[in-house]
């Protein structure tokens, strides 16, 4: 199951918002993904989800495993909270 944003905030997915992310990612009980382009990264991996270098205004996927759909739920609760998306 996965979900697409677009990213708004102003610094992009990069440091200490992309560091927060993973924290708060790696406290789910699930395997998170976020795919941006042709790129999969484990969202519980700082130097993954920094490797992809999300800007302002890209497209973006989170994607976790169908029968745990309702964490989607949260992560994008906590996006909206970070600013991350609209």
């Amino acid at each position: 199951m996965e979900r697409t944003y677009i990213l708004t905030s102003e610094t992009g997915l990069h440091a200490r918002p992309a560091t927060n992310f993973v924290k708060f990612i790696a406290s789910l009980p699930v395997d998170v993904y976020l795919i941006h382009k042709d790129f999969v990264a484990d969202a519980k991996s700082i130097m993954a989800i920094m490797s992809l270098g999300l800007a302002k205004g890209e497209v973006f996927k989170i994607r976790v495993d169908e029968k745990h759909q309702h964490y989607l739920d949260e992560i994008e609760k906590y996006l909206r909270i970070q600013q991350f998306i609209d």
